[in-house]
């Protein structure tokens, strides 16, 4: 059993319980209730990839795919949220008036219907209990050889920080829009699990955590304004025959993808200072 005060342990345990209450919050329809559910899940799974190679194979890795199915559920209901909401802000400064907007609106909701209908069941149901028993069931992180010390736990936060630095700099390096969008889309990935790292470890390495915490917190940021537009983009261009008014609506999207790339390297630059990482080694 983990050490009641073993700092990783208690941050994991806190975790399990946000799940089991934002379930019954979602459950019961509660505002912004799949969004932070699903926070709490990547943070569990960010979690587990890092740590990776301490923990128990048996325990860790079935507890990793049936977060990762949950992940699944809940992204196909906030996914949809995100989009809803971008649209109804911009219809708000474009007036109410019948237009190809109407489509993309139906299938937008259509779609988050369609999420709830599985999801809602499932977090009712025994494969869902078990996840959250089976999370609970070590009373920690469930560690290959009890607790790892400081060296071990800077080594892994050292790994993921660098992924992200390598993200980063091939997007730098990219030949084409496109292809540096994907590779912001892979710096965004791993600027979550960098963040959700430091999190975990802000009782082991206090301020120098925090400040990593809160400098991959904006990198993330500024990358998902980027890829709210490009989500919003992919469903625009689904909709068949779109009128000028939706044309309208994919090139305000693609302005604002265009000004969250440009926003990114003031954030990216602050980020990747010295003061930041450098207690990583």
């Amino acid at each position: 059993m983990t050490h009641p005060h073993e700092p990783v342990g208690e941050w994991w345990r806190e975790q399990v319980a946000a799940l089991h209450r934002w379930g019954r919050l979602v459950l019961r329809d509660e505002e912004d209730s799949v969004h932070q559910m699903r926070v709490t899940v990547r943070r569990m799974r960010s979690a587990l990839a890092t740590y990776r190679p301490l923990l128990d194979t048996d325990r860790a890795e079935p507890l990793r795919d049936e977060l990762k199915w949950l992940a699944d559920l809940l992204g196909d209901v906030r996914d949809a949220e995100v989009l809803r909401k971008r649209l109804r802000r911009w219809a708000a400064e474009h007036g109410p008036g019948p237009s190809g907007v109407d489509a993309l609106r139906a299938s937008l909701a259509e779609r988050q219907a369609t999420g709830r209908a599985r999801l809602l069941p499932e977090l009712d149901g025994e494969r869902y209990r078990a996840l959250v028993a089976g999370l609970a069931a070590s009373d920690g992180l469930p560690w290959a050889d009890g607790a790892p010390g400081k060296k071990a736990l800077r080594k892994r936060v050292r790994k993921s920080w660098r992924r992200l630095a390598a993200a980063v700099e091939a997007a730098e390096r990219a030949e084409s829009p496109a292809e540096r969008r994907r590779q912001l889309h892979e710096a965004r990935k791993k600027a979550k699990r960098t963040r959700y790292a430091a999190e975990s470890l802000r009782e082991v390495f206090g301020k120098d955590a925090e400040r990593l915490a809160d400098a991959t917190k904006s990198v993330q940021s500024a990358l998902g304004d980027l890829n709210d537009s490009v989500v919003m983009i992919r469903a625009i261009v689904e909709i068949p025959a779109p009128d000028d008014v939706l044309l309208d609506f994919l090139a305000a999207e693609e302005a604002a993808a265009i000004d969250a790339e440009e926003r990114f390297a003031p954030v990216w630059k602050k980020a990747n200072r010295s003061k930041v990482h450098g207690w990583l080694g």
